[in-house]
């Protein structure tokens, strides 16, 4: 099968996804050449070049004069290649918008929605010409991959998306590439919060839960906070004021992620509202347990008691009571973390999505007719 994967953001998800597929398939994989740079680390863009066909594309905002070259520079590499199905991850730049419209009209068409509702918080305000596009990439995918059963019902309950043949794979691991200076061994009762800093990821929740626990006069507990965000600035005052926080402030760079997992002995998810999250994805990779909110897809991949543990979305209390859990519970975080490395090895290996996408790609040819254009509704 001829398989082009356009990704213009989501850079190592889908270059990750590409390697797995290019050892049965023909892979053209197009990236986008700043998120490609941030996210790729040397090993893996070596190994692209190696086994698949590689196109790079500069981003361009709106009224940059290069954007419709940026069109049509993705309209011409997947052209070019005659792929059999084009899967795009859901992107909402113009000018991949416009691509993978155009697309849509030539080639069967595999959307992957990383998250089908917007975040609460600064995310929930998408422009409307933005809306549009996402609204005309779901109607026109012939095919959709969301990651969870949970999100898949949730989309098939939409009565625009009732005729949409909708498939549930799960988010594949992170990071994996080798980390030479890595420990097996985390440093004591150390807690990581990584990624992009915004309302919905409950850094508030997670800051009151560690003030529980130092009130406890138990074995003191540090936070490991990674990344930058708006919602950060809100709790910055509290982040700087309590010295069991090591804040790094800044967009992490691919090369430090591995040690930043590896000195953790928890990475916890308090997010008020989520699909999914890659940085789970991230954590399983290191053997690491997560503790996350029962939200979203969330408890189909941190599954009690055998990967991490859960609680309520915005409950402090029991944050910190599963944070003590664990911490203190003889050879639980053992067993958490042998069961997060077996899920990374096997329901998160990127040979098993790799075989259900392209199942799912099998599955859909044949059953279209691209003889009459469709129109965009």
């Amino acid at each position: 099968m001829r398989i082009a994967l356009v990704a213009l953001h989501f850079a190592e998800y889908a270059s990750r996804l590409a390697l797995a597929l290019a050892q049965d398939h023909t892979v053209l994989l197009v990236l986008r050449m700043d998120n490609a740079k941030s996210e790729l680390s040397n090993a893996l863009r070596e190994a692209l070049e190696k086994n698949v066909k590689l196109v790079l594309i500069e981003h361009q905002q709106l009224r940059q004069p290069g954007i419709f070259a940026a069109a049509r520079s993705l309209i011409g590499a997947v052209t070019r290649f005659n792929p059999d199905v084009v899967h795009c991850q859901e992107y909402l730049a113009d000018y991949a918008a416009w691509g993978t419209l155009r697309l849509s009209a030539k080639f069967p068409l595999v959307l992957t929605v990383h998250d089908h509702q917007s975040h609460s918080g600064a995310d929930s305000a998408l422009p409307l010409r933005k809306q549009w596009y996402r609204r005309q990439l779901r109607n026109r995918a012939d095919r959709i991959i969301v990651h969870g059963e949970t999100i898949r019902q949730e989309m098939l309950a939409d009565p625009a998306q009732l005729n949409k043949s909708i498939a549930s794979i799960m988010h594949g691991v992170l990071g994996v590439d080798e980390c030479t200076d890595c420990e097996t061994i985390p440093e004591p009762r150390t807690l990581l919060f990584f990624g992009r800093i915004e309302a919905y990821k409950g850094l508030r929740v997670l800051l009151d839960a560690l003030e529980i626990l130092q009130s406890r006069n138990s074995e003191p507990v540090r936070l490991i906070i990674a990344g930058r965000g708006s919602d950060l600035e809100t709790q910055r005052s509290r982040v700087e004021a309590n010295p069991a926080i090591e804040l790094i402030d800044q967009f992490i760079p691919v090369e430090a992620i591995p040690r930043l997992f590896s000195r953790s002995a928890i990475v916890v998810l308090p997010y008020i509202d989520a699909t999914q999250s890659g940085v789970a994805a991230l954590a399983f990779a290191f053997g690491r347990p997560v503790i996350a909110s029962a939200t979203g897809a969330l408890p189909e991949v941190v599954r009690e008691g055998e990967t991490g543990m859960l609680v309520p979305p915005g409950d402090a209390t029991s944050l910190a009571e599963a944070i003590e859990h664990v911490l203190t519970t003889e050879h639980l975080w053992q067993k958490l973390s042998e069961g997060a490395l077996l899920c990374a090895q096997t329901d998160l290996s990127w040979d098993s999505i790799a075989t259900q996408t392209a199942a799912a790609y099998s599955g859909l040819l044949g059953e279209i007719n691209f003889s009459q254009p469709r129109r965009m509704q």
